[in-house]
């Protein structure tokens, strides 16, 4: 810590001298000696030192006192009188400068030197009460609120620049005088309307002085009073809310009170803008043409506007005696609550969830189909209600009905025109195919009966054609017998396990004799413990049907491979495969129709057109799958599933 600078101000300069000497030995720093009133002020501006000890009589125009006054009008100095001089006229003009000490000489170094240090002390002390002071001054400036401080007899001691707005009057104009005088309010009856005219009153509850009154008395604030308008020296008039509160000094002593006027005009206007939004809220709520109701998050209806009335048939008050899920029926709850839990847990798209609901009636009548959207309410951060808004969707559930059954009806009558168009389409393909080898069946009984009996080549050959031409016509009779049954579900069908291997081998030999005089090589790749569940015989006609269509439409040298693996879910995969002509997107579209040779009809393979749709309708009844991929040049692949065997 740094020794405290002493100027000294003397006018002797032998008394400086020892002056000097006996405050260093005391371990102060000497700042400087001024034999004038002049050379001590310019050393106070330059050397700033934190105390002075001051002659009365000094060297030129100004004497001690005067230089004292001067000091401290500019500076915060401490000054102590050092001085021979006390007659009573001296120390009253002493007196008036304030000083920290009167000491006459000659003095005592004991009595000088607790001089100083009680100068010094009392210096710093009030140093940090004026910086205390300036510090609540400011604050109070920075304060957006009006403060206003009385003493005991609720006159103004203080106004802060907030409080100097709202009332019209100066700090300076305003100390001393009366609260009630600077702090205004109109009557409560009086109308409120900024910048009006109108008599204060200094009676009612709310007046400043009946407040301060009351405050000191009780020790303790009040409550703030709302909305109060405030009268200010001009005749405007400012809405504040006003609260008061008592100030004590550190033993409890009473020593005024303090005064808030915070301006109310924002907060009004809000509360006005929030009111005119629930009005019109509440009126869109109860006028809207959909039913709307506000639903607390148990379920509980809070309020619900006419149109939900008449669309339920029970009045508001029926209707806040119900709970929302219990007019809900029971299939559509699980579905409602999701989209709920979703609601609250923030994962609906714009905070708003739609679901279609249906509503019990209270008057006992059907129930009626609507739509509803519901978004959540919140207060503040939390989630208070539901508002539900419910669309009838009475009219247009009758319509979709009224459509369906239109398109029901025009379904029944374009699949009555394609079953009848696919019958006579059917029949036509059926009678040109029977035609043929009945007109040999004929031609060649004719001719039999012409040669009577006279060339046995010639009879021979004949009846083999009637022979060949008849079991071509069996064939295809039980063909059509067998897509009969199949399309009327009374195909006869027994499955049992069935190693597939021994199936696959089976059909290959008696496909074999097919595939020499065509040139087609026949392989398999069935492993030894793939077991299916299949009617053996129905088995071995779908083999036999998709192994000679292979054959038939393959190349010379080509080759029909029988490919079989285990595929998903319990299921045995036999693919056929070959290396034939294959097909075109626009056969492929044709494949099931019966007796479409997809464009061969005038080649020599032999056929009609059954075997494909046989096998795949086989397969089925069986409980498998059958499809076609191919790729014109390039043969083609038949894809079977089967349920696989114990």
């Amino acid at each position: 810590m740094h020794s405290p600078a002493i100027l000294i101000v003397e006018d002797e300069a032998i008394v400086a001298l020892d002056l000097s000497l006996q405050l260093a030995d005391l371990g102060y720093a000497v700042a400087g000696v001024a034999a004038s009133g002049e050379l001590a002020l310019d050393l106070v501006a330059q050397q700033a030192p934190d105390l002075i000890l001051m002659d009365v009589r000094l060297q030129g125009q100004l004497d001690g006192i005067e230089t004292a006054q001067r000091i401290r009008a500019e500076r915060d100095i401490p000054v102590i009188f050092l001085t021979s001089h006390s007659d009573a006229d001296t120390v009253q003009r002493a007196a008036r400068t304030a000083p920290y000490g009167y000491l006459t000489k000659p003095y005592q170094l004991k009595e000088l030197r607790a001089g100083i240090e009680v100068a010094l002390t009392k210096s710093r002390m009030e140093r940090q009460l004026r910086q205390a002071d300036r510090w609540f001054a400011h604050t109070l400036r920075c304060v957006g609120d009006g403060v206003v401080v009385t003493d005991l007899d609720a006159r103004v001691r203080f106004l802060n620049p907030a409080a100097e707005q709202l009332t019209g009057w100066s700090v300076d104009a305003a100390l001393g005088q009366p609260v009630d005088q600077v702090v205004r309010f109109r009557p409560p009856a009086a109308p409120v309307a900024a910048g009006g005219s109108g008599q204060a009153d200094g009676n009612h509850p709310d007046a400043p002085g009946q407040l301060v009154r009351a405050v000191l008395a009780r020790g303790r604030p009040l409550p703030a009073a709302h909305g109060l308008s405030l009268l200010d020296q001009g005749g405007g008039a400012h809405l504040v809310d006003q609260t008061a509160g008592p100030v004590d000094d550190d033993g409890g002593g009473r020593l005024g009170a303090v005064l808030v006027l915070r301006d109310a005009s924002a907060r009004l206007a809000q509360e006005a803008l929030l009111r005119a939004s629930e009005e019109r809220f509440r009126s869109a709520f109860d006028h809207a043409p959909l039913g709307m109701a506000l639903v607390a998050l148990g379920g509980e209806i809070m309020q619900a506007n006419d149109a939900l009335c008449r669309l339920l048939g029970g009045t508001a008050e029926a209707l806040r005696r119900c709970n929302h899920h219990s007019l809900g029926l029971e299939d559509d709850r699980a579905h409602e609550q999701q989209r709920l839990h979703e609601l609250l847990g923030g994962a609906a798209p714009g905070n708003v969830v739609q679901f279609e609901r249906r509503y019990r009636r209270l008057d006992g009548a059907e129930p009626v189909w609507t739509l509803v959207s519901v978004s959540l309410m919140h207060e503040g951060e939390s989630p208070t209600c539901y508002l539900y808004q419910v669309h009838d969707l009475t009219q247009q559930k009758l319509a979709a009905q009224q459509l369906a059954e239109l398109a029901e009806e025009r379904l029944k009558r374009e699949a009555g025109e394609l079953a009848s168009a696919a019958r006579s389409e059917f029949l036509s393909r059926a009678s040109h195919e029977m035609r043929t080898p009945l007109n040999a069946v004929i031609g060649f009984a004719q001719l039999l009966q012409m040669l009577k009996g006279g060339d046995p080549a010639k009879t021979e050959t004949y009846a083999n054609h009637i022979r060949v031409a008849g079991e071509h016509l069996l064939t295809l009779v039980t063909d059509l017998l067998d897509i009969n049954r199949a399309s009327q579900g009374r195909l006869r069908i027994e499955p049992q396990p069935l190693g597939l291997q021994g199936a696959v081998q089976e059909s290959l030999e008696l496909l074999s004799s097919l595939g020499q005089s065509h040139g087609v090589l026949l392989a398999r790749a069935v492993p030894a413990d793939l077991v299916v569940l299949a009617d053996p015989t129905r088995l071995r006609q779908v083999l036999l049907n998709l192994g000679s269509n292979a054959i038939k439409y393959n190349r010379q040298g080509g080759d029909v491979r029988f490919l079989a693996s285990r595929a998903d879910g319990g299921r045995i995969s036999l693919s056929v495969v070959d290396s034939g002509i294959g097909m075109t997107e626009e056969q492929l579209e044709r494949l099931f129709q019966p007796f479409d040779r997809l464009g061969l009809e005038r080649s020599r393979i032999p056929g009609v057109g059954l075997g494909l749709v046989i096998a795949r309708s086989l397969v089925l009844e069986m409980g498998g799958s059958l499809a076609v991929h191919s790729r014109p040049r390039s043969g083609t692949s038949i894809h079977i599933e089967l349920p696989a065997g114990p």
